[in-house]
C-alpha cells in the first residue's frame, strides 16, 4: 500500500521547491530532512532569472522579490583592497523595486519577466515551505532522517528516523510510494545508497575559490559607515594577506563572509575575528552569529541521475564552486524539469522514455554549467594584486586602476550571465525531434532567444502589459500565434487532450509573439520549453505530442485529463 506518491530526501531550496510544485499538480508528498527547520545561516544567495521564472510559474516571484535586501538598495558587486579602503571596481545592478521595468528597458539583454534577484536562501525556504504546505497532500517532516532504501517493480520505500531531541513521539516508521526524490545534498545519503560516483574536476586549488573556505555569518552595520560609499551586495576583498568575498544579507548590517583556509590553519573564534577585521580594513564592532566550512573547487557530475524509480536532483547530483550561483539555480531547473514529467507518470500518460528523459536532459546541463563556473572560479580565483596597488601616490593609484579595469571586465563576464540562466537546451533529449539548421551559440553574456524545440520559450511581452509566461497553462501550452487565420483542427486537439495532462490552447495575434515563434502553432512543456512548432495540427504535430511524452510508436491509453482553452 502506498502511503503517498512521491518521497523526497531533502529539504533545502531544491526539495521544498519541487514539493510545492508537485502539491500544486494534485501529487502527493512526504518530504523527510534531518535539519530542525529552513536553513538558519545564509547560502545560495542569487536567485537566477530562470528560477525566478519558475518561482513566477508556481506564484511566488514577488513575494521572493519583496525579501532580501530594502526595495532601494541596489545589489553592486564591488572589488576592494579592504572595504574601508580602495575601491578598485564596480558593477552597478538595479534595486528590486526597480528589476522589473528595467527588465523591460533591457529585453535585449535580458529577454525575461523575471531578471536576478538577490535574496539568501535564509528567506527564500520559508516560502518554499509555505508553498509546499499550502497543498492538502504535501507534507513535510522536518527532523527526520532517511536511513534506508528499497526498491521494488510498482514502488520505493524509505525507513525514516524521526529525532528523539526534537521529536517526542520519536521512533522508525517505513514509507512507501511510486518514486523517490534525493535532494539531499552534496554528502547525499541517497546517491550514496545507489553506488551513483561523482565525475569531474575536485580539489582544485587557486589563489581563492579552490580549497576550504571559511563561511561567518555576522552583523557589523558599521561597515557601510566606514566604507564611505554606495552599498554594495557583494564586497571582494584584496587586502596583502587575505582574500575575502563579504555578501550583504539584508542590507540593514547582517552579512555572510567566505574566506579561503590557509595551509596549516585551524580556524578559531580569534582568527575569525581578525579575519572579519582585515576584510573590513577598520576597527568596528561585530557580532558572530554562526559559521560553517565548505570547499570550493569542484566541477562534479553524477554518473547517473536515476535508478529504477529513484531519481536526483539539486547538489545531489551535481557539485559546483559557488562562482556565478549557478549551484542552487541549476537545482531549482531540475526540480522543475522532473516535476512534470513525475505528474504525466505518475498519472498514466508517460510513456517508457519519460523517466529517462529526466538524466538525458539534466546531466547535460549540468555539465554545461558546472563548466560555465569552473571558468568564472578560474577567472576571479587567480586574480593576485600587485605589491603597488597598495601604495598611496601616483604609482598606487595607476596600479589599482590597472587591475580596476581587469575587475570591471570580471565581474561583466561572471554576473551579467544570461545566457547562463536562459539558454539551457534539450535539442538532444529524445522527447525532442532536432530541427534543420544551427541553434544560437550557447554564450555566458548573450543570450539570443529562438522557438526551436527544445529550447526555452521566447518570452514576450503583450500589447496589454502582460507576459506571455502568464498566459500559459500550468501543463501544456498550445500557442496558437496567428489566432484570425489559422485553422485549428478540433479532433486532433482532442487527441492530444487525451495524452497531455492540462492542455490549454491559447491564442494570440500579435506580430510580437509571431515573429518570435515563427510558426502558426507552438507546443509548450510545463517547464517552459518547447516540445515542437509547426503551421498546421497534422501527423507531425500528433507524433510530437507522443514524442514530448515519452511515448515510442505505441498507442496512448487514454486518462482523465483536462483540455482548456483561454482568452
Amino acid at each position: 500500500m502506498l502511503d503517498c506518491d512521491v518521497i523526497i530526501v531533502g529539504g533545502g531550496p531544491v526539495g521544498l521547491f519541487l514539493a510545492a510544485e508537485l502539491g500544486q499538480r494534485g501529487i502527493s508528498v512526504e518530504l523527510f530532512d534531518a535539519k530542525n527547520g529552513t536553513s538558519r545561516h545564509p547560502a545560495a544567495n542569487a536567485n537566477s532569472a530562470r528560477t525566478m521564472e519558475h518561482f513566477r510559474r508556481i506564484g511566488i516571484a514577488s513575494e521572493i522579490r519583496s525579501l532580501g535586501l530594502p526595495p532601494d538598495y541596489a545589489p553592486d558587486i564591488a572589488y576592494f583592497t579592504s572595504i574601508a579602503g580602495h575601491e578598485l571596481a564596480r558593477l552597478h545592478q538595479p534595486a528590486s523595486r526597480d528589476a522589473i521595468e528595467w527588465a523591460r528597458g533591457h529585453a535585449f539583454t535580458w529577454p525575461t519577466p523575471e531578471p536576478p534577484h538577490r535574496c539568501s536562501q535564509l528567506y527564500v525556504e520559508p516560502v518554499l515551505l509555505d508553498a509546499a504546505l499550502g497543498n492538502a497532500a504535501c507534507q513535510v517532516h522536518f527532523a527526520s532522517r532517511v536511513v534506508g532504501i528499497s526498491q521494488g517493480d510498482e514502488s520505493v520505500s524509505a525507513t525514516v528516523e524521526l529525532d528523539t531531541t526534537a521529536t517526542p513521539a520519536a521512533g522508525t516508521r517505513t514509507v512507501t510510494a511510486r518514486y523517490l526524490i534525493g535532494c539531499d545534498g552534496p554528502r547525499s545519503f541517497v546517491r550514496k545508497s545507489l553506488g551513483i560516483r561523482l565525475e569531474g574536476v575536485a580539489g582544485e586549488k587557486r589563489e581563492f575559490m579552490g580549497g576550504q573556505m571559511d563561511a561567518v555569518y555576522f552583523y557589523a552595520p558599521d561597515i557601510y559607515r566606514v566604507s564611505g560609499r554606495r552599498p554594495a551586495w557583494q564586497y571582494w576583498t584584496f587586502s596583502p594577506t587575505q582574500r575575502a568575498l563579504i555578501i550583504a544579507v539584508d542590507g540593514a548590517g547582517h552579512f555572510i563572509m567566505n574566506v579561503q583556509t590557509r595551509d596549516g590553519e585551524a580556524p578559531d573564534a580569534d582568527s575569525v575575528r581578525r579575519r572579519i577585521a582585515e576584510a573590513i580594513g577598520a576597527d568596528i564592532p561585530f557580532e558572530v552569529k554562526s559559521t560553517s566550512t565548505w570547499t570550493a573547487g569542484f566541477a562534479l557530475v553524477a554518473d547517473r541521475f536515476s535508478a529504477q524509480r529513484v531519481f536526483l536532483a539539486g547538489d545531489a547530483a551535481h557539485l559546483f564552486t559557488p562562482t556565478g550561483g549557478l549551484g542552487y539555480n541549476t537545482g531549482i531547473d531540475d526540480a522543475a524539469n522532473l516535476a512534470w514529467k513525475l505528474e504525466a507518470m505518475i498519472k498514466g500518460v508517460a510513456g517508457e522514455a519519460l523517466g529517462a528523459s529526466y538524466e538525458a536532459e539534466r546531466r547535460p546541463a549540468a555539465l554545461r554549467n558546472t563548466a560555465f563556473a569552473r571558468g568564472f572560479a578560474d577567472s576571479i580565483g587567480y586574480v593576485q594584486l600587485p605589491a603597488a596597488a597598495y601604495e598611496p601616490g601616483a604609482a598606487g593609484d595607476a596600479a589599482r586602476a590597472a587591475v580596476g579595469d581587469y575587475l570591471a571586465f570580471h565581474a561583466t563576464a561572471e554576473f551579467v550571465i544570461p545566457g547562463v540562466h536562459l539558454g539551457t537546451r534539450y535539442e538532444a533529449s529524445p522527447l525532442v525531434e532536432a530541427e534543420a539548421g544551427s541553434p544560437p551559440p550557447d554564450s555566458a553574456n548573450l543570450y539570443l532567444p529562438t522557438a526551436r524545440a527544445g529550447h526555452r520559450a521566447p518570452h514576450v511581452w503583450l500589447a496589454d502589459g502582460r507576459s506571455l509566461y502568464d498566459r500559459f497553462g500550468q501543463g501544456f501550452t498550445l500557442l496558437c500565434t496567428k489566432a484570425s487565420d489559422a485553422h485549428i483542427d478540433d479532433s486532433a486537439l482532442q487527441r492530444a487532450g487525451r495524452a497531455l495532462p492540462q492542455l490549454a490552447v491559447v491564442r494570440i495575434d500579435e506580430p510580437e509573439v509571431a515573429q518570435a515563434y515563427k510558426a502558426a502553432f507552438v507546443l509548450i512543456r510545463p517547464d517552459q520549453h518547447v516540445a515542437w512548432r509547426g503551421n498546421a495540427l497534422d501527423g507531425e504535430f500528433e507524433a510530437a505530442v507522443l514524442r514530448t511524452t515519452g511515448h515510442r510508436h505505441e498507442k496512448v491509453t487514454p486518462a482523465p485529463t483536462e483540455l482548456a482553452a483561454t482568452k
